[in-house]
Parts: structure tokens; sequence; C-alpha cells
């Protein structure tokens, strides 16, 4: 079995899906059954897949170019942005 520091840096290296499935596996296992590092290794494995679907997304279906701002707008905005911080 897979000690707790094994996987949290197996983890932060890698997307656990592009892992062997054997080292998947025994990942998964000790995520799910261990209580001291289990939340929060849940929560890293989460955040992957949420990282990783939201990459599929945008790669099959990105933004019409309608809802993207233009390189003009995206200036006003960081301008406006840096004159209230500068108000503040």
């Amino acid at each position: 079995m897979l000690r707790c520091k094994q996987v949290s840096q197996a983890l932060a290296s890698d997307d656990y899906w592009e892992l062997p499935l054997r080292k998947r596996i025994g990942l998964r296992l000790h995520v799910f059954l261990c209580v001291v590092c289990g939340p929060f290794n849940r929560f890293i494995m989460l955040m992957q897949d949420a990282k990783r679907h939201y990459l599929k997304h945008e790669q099959e279906d990105p933004p019409p170019p309608h809802l993207c701002l233009s390189c003009d707008a995206k200036q006003r905005l960081v301008e406006s942005l840096n004159r209230e911080n500068d108000a503040t």
C-alpha cells in the first residue's frame, strides 16, 4: 500500500488520470480509505477532474467571438481597475 507522502507527491506532480492504471487504482484506494490524507487528496483529485473537464470543454467548444473581449476592451478594463486601486 502506498504511504500518504507518496500519494500526495504523485497527485501534486501529475494529473492522476495520466498515471498507469495500477498506480491510479492504488492512489484511489489509498485516498478513499485513509483518514489522514484522504479528505485533502480527494479535493485535489476533484480539482484535477474539474480542470480536465474544463480544458476538454474549451477545446471542443470555444466561446463565441462576440463573447470575447477585444484587446482595447481588455486594456480599458485593466486601466479602470488600476485607477480604482490607486484611489483606495
